[in-house]
């Protein structure tokens, strides 16, 4: 019966120090105090008329009538009258759409546009 006893004993005397160790772990782990990252870009979206395009980019005015000039890269989509499209197709004064990933500063690349 003693035999048992003692068993029992160093058996729950294990249980806790794992546990104990488990914990204390777990609270010496670090804990990241900064906002994880956005892994997606933020993204605006740009509607208004084309006041001049290129192969690389397109300026739009807004209807507060001001410009900005977006960048298009290899990855933009381009779709006018609902069809596949490229740059070549965008025409001064085309009614425009473009969702646009924000760079560093004031950068804007499109990501989507779409001409009326």
């Amino acid at each position: 019966m003693r035999k048992n006893f003692r068993m029992l004993t160093l058996g729950l005397g294990l249980v806790l120090a794992t546990s104990l160790l488990v914990i204390g772990q777990a609270r010496h782990q670090p804990q990241n105090s900064e906002p994880a990252v956005q892994m997606e870009a933020q993204t605006v979206t740009i509607d208004g008329k084309v006041s001049a395009v290129s192969e690389t980019s397109v300026t739009v005015v807004d209807a507060k009538k001001a410009e900005k000039t977006i960048t298009i890269d290899k990855n933009t989509k381009i779709t006018k009258g609902g069809k596949a499209a490229t740059a070549a197709d965008i025409k001064a004064d085309d009614a425009i759409v473009i969702v646009a990933a924000k760079g560093e500063g004031d950068a804007l690349t499109a990501i989507s546009i779409k001409v009326s």
